[in-house]
């Protein structure tokens, strides 16, 4: 399960404790209070009419407003949006009072300007709902349909529902957070494996341009020689496509992770990480092999599906004595849990993982190198599991270490992804 998942399971354990503690003050006889708390612990985007519908229906109010304070401070409401001086009055009454009622017990709480802002809703009782004191909206409730005063058990049930939704709101904003943090994590672990990329292909980019550096001093003494004319042109033109080609491929992975799922040639993505880095292999003078079967397209994010293959050959790389071999080897799947799919498996010679080491590898900041950041392995792992897939690491055949990536061919559905994370 990945951070991301168990913080939004633990988010929601923490609301229905709350709303335990707050709804002992809620008459057990409110019959509409929990299906309506259960449908939007089942779909928090549940539509904010559906919400004012039950509130309206279960406590016999003629209507319910839910007005929206946005992040700019403007409040959108039935009267249109509400700003400068009304906005801040209610911002004010929102952020410290409790529940506002034309007349009762409750009486016309709040400043003046508070109390005018809420007397223009023509609501006879308005809840607000806020995050701490940070308001984000109110639930304005018109009279009830029979004339009567509410009576303290029906506020209390629209404070429980106000309460609720303010604790998904807290949820949501969390879990936003949590995605760019984990955006930043895969940038950062993308541009930290550019960078070592970049110095290791000095070379591989100097060698084209020398030799085309050196036709271009020797063209002024053979100028009358269309044999070398026909030469130059053919190497510059091909030493600098390679040169380009190597480039694109460097700069396609540190720019901005940004996910775009899209048919795409698995076999060409393999391959380019197998070929970006052989140079890196051959300084510590480790053979980088290529075995198995061609692949088929599939649906994937290319840039990060390269990156999270780059990371594991990569360490692979990195682990292996000089004079061994790194293997990456692919098969294609006929069937697996979500149909056809593919299989990746990288595998080394170095000194393999640890049993009790093999689920700690992939949390963040865990690592055994002396200059590892321990973030490449979670970021690997988040990638798979947002294409529907699972990676394992285990002993090779011979020792080391050997890590096993499936995907299915087919993107599955946001729900099936959460359950892979």
């Amino acid at each position: 399960m990945s951070s991301l998942v168990l913080l939004s399971v633990i988010a929601g354990t923490g609301v229905l404790a709350q709303l335990v503690r707050r709804a002992g003050r809620a008459s057990v006889d409110s019959a509409w209070l929990a299906p309506t708390l259960r449908a939007l612990a089942d779909d928090p985007g549940a539509a904010a009419e559906m919400l004012t519908e039950r509130v309206a229906t279960g406590i016999g109010a003629s209507h319910v407003e839910w007005w929206r304070r946005g992040d700019d401070g403007v409040w959108e409401s039935r009267l249109g949006r509400i700003v400068d001086d009304d906005a801040r009055a209610l911002d004010a009454w929102a952020a410290a009072a409790a529940v506002w009622q034309r007349s009762g017990a409750g009486g016309e709480k709040g400043t003046e300007a508070a109390v005018a802002a809420l007397a223009r809703t023509g609501a006879q009782l308005v809840v607000p709902v806020r995050s701490g004191r940070c308001p984000l909206g109110l639930l304005a409730v018109g009279g009830r349909c029979d004339g009567r005063a509410y009576a303290a058990r029906e506020v209390d049930d629209v404070e429980v529902l106000a309460h609720h939704l303010a604790l998904l709101g807290e949820r949501e904003e969390t879990a936003a957070r949590l995605a760019e943090t984990r955006r930043m994590l895969q940038q950062a672990t993308s541009l930290s494996a550019v960078g070592t990329l970049a110095a290791e292909l000095a070379h591989e980019i100097r060698n084209p341009l020398t030799a085309v550096q050196t036709f271009l001093q020797l063209l002024p003494e053979r100028l009358d020689d269309p044999e070398v004319a026909v030469d130059l042109r053919t190497v510059a033109s091909s030493e600098l496509q390679r040169v380009a080609r190597l480039l694109d491929e460097l700069l396609g992975m540190a720019r901005t992770s940004i996910a775009s799922f899209a048919t795409t040639d698995l076999e060409l993505v393999v391959d380019q990480v197998v070929r970006l880095l052989r140079v890196s292999a051959g300084k510590k003078d480790v053979t980088l092999e290529r075995r198995g079967d061609a692949l088929p397209l599939g649906v994937a994010d290319a840039p990060r599906l390269k990156q999270a293959l780059m990371n594991l050959v990569l360490n692979a790389i990195q682990a292996s004595p000089a004079g061994t071999t790194v293997r990456v080897e692919t098969r294609a799947l006929r069937e697996g849990a979500g149909g056809p799919g593919i299989e990746v498996v990288v595998g080394d010679d170095g000194p393999g993982v640890a049993p009790d080491e093999r689920e700690r590898i992939f949390e963040p900041f865990v690592t055994t190198k002396a200059n590892g950041t321990g973030l490449g392995l979670p970021v690997t792992r988040q990638i798979v599991a947002d294409h529907g897939g699972t990676i394992a690491v285990e002993t090779g055949p011979a020792g080391g270490a050997t890590f096993r990536v499936r995907l299915p061919l087919v993107l599955p559905s946001a729900e099936r992804r959460d359950r892979a994370a």
